[in-house]
């Protein structure tokens, strides 16, 4: 398969297949190119185009901004070589943080299961084990220039292959639509783990913001923080448009609940007239404490408007984790 050397300022340099992503060969090479989301929203692994030409992967990843061609920045986790090229980036390494060993897997679908209107569940066996922190996602190749995040919705195991997401289907969106055609045996690639969503050591209380699918983050760090018997108070507020979307309630309840300070809140936009819980938005349920330490997931819309609520009460950014997607 044709390929093209990238050069860098250190004197390394890696061959990267045609049409093979940057970061991904870099990886692969065992050369560290700072990143953390894998897929254009972060940022992080800018660098800057010395000499040669790329094609770009996803030209809506919403790290690219109108001043980067000026400058000759790409991202090299959405970009491919047209030539022999010469990369500046931030830093080089040999080796990134322990929670970014981002691993190739291959693995085979066990179920894909309904849980609500327009969202399932999603079982896939992989050949070999990976370790990820709870909160983290994957990369899942739907097809050729098909590929999509989705968040592991349990925690990792020594020894255990399987993982577990919970999705939506949007529309006709490519993405969501392929996986939902899904099933049991079909194969599909992955690049496990990506993200800074994970729990972060201390004594802090924690309060946990859900919003849709934003439940399989929280509720994998929910039933880490069950299994290791977390003495920590946590709070987690879980919302959506309509009771039948709160699929991982009970699941979240049980595991939040047991812990030695645990509260779950539930809330829904659009109440039927059964629903006997809280109604509103997670905004409306919040009450901010500087002290306090917060992980949030959802629909951008959503996180945004926790983030300003956040603000608004004194939280520092430094005291809060989040991940908006959907």
């Amino acid at each position: 398969m044709p390929a093209h050397r990238v050069a860098l300022p250190t004197g390394e340099s890696f061959l990267v297949a045609d049409g093979e992503r940057i970061l991904a060969a870099a990886r692969r090479a065992g050369v560290w190119l700072p990143f953390e989301c894998g897929w254009g929203s972060c940022g992080t692994c800018k660098a800057t185009l010395v000499e040669g030409e790329v094609d770009t992967l996803f030209s809506d990843a919403p790290a690219i901004k109108p001043r980067d061609a000026r400058r000759r920045r790409i991202l090299v986790c959405q970009s491919t070589p047209r030539s022999d090229l010469v990369l500046e980036p931030t830093s080089v390494a040999g080796a990134g943080p322990e929670w970014l060993a981002v691993e190739d897997r291959i693995g085979t679908v066990v179920a894909n299961e309904d849980l609500g209107p327009d969202l399932r569940r999603l079982e896939v066996e992989l050949d070999r084990p990976v370790p990820y922190r709870a909160g983290q996602y994957a990369i899942v190749e739907l097809g050729p220039r098909l590929r999509r995040c989705y968040s592991m919705s349990t925690p990792s195991i020594d020894g255990d292959r399987r993982i577990v997401f919970i999705y939506k289907r949007y529309g006709s969106r490519q993405g969501s639509s392929a996986m939902w055609q899904l099933v049991e045996g079909d194969v599909v690639r992955l690049e496990v783990p990506y993200g800074g969503m994970w729990l972060r050591d201390g004594s802090d209380a924690i309060v946990m913001v859900a919003g849709g699918t934003g439940i399989a983050p929280i509720l994998a760090m929910a039933l880490e923080l069950a299994a290791g018997r977390d003495e920590r108070a946590v709070e987690v507020i879980y919302g959506a448009r309509s009771a039948g979307e709160l699929v991982a309630a009970n699941e979240l309840s049980a595991a939040v609940e047991s812990l030695h300070e645990g509260r779950v809140r539930l809330v829904v936009e659009s109440p039927d007239p059964t629903w006997a819980g809280e109604t509103g938005t997670v905004v409306d349920l919040l009450s901010p404490a500087a002290s306090h330490r917060y992980y949030v997931a959802g629909p951008p819309p959503m996180v945004e408007a926790v983030l300003e609520r956040l603000r608004q009460g004194g939280v520092g950014i430094d005291r809060i984790v989040f991940d908006s997607f959907g």
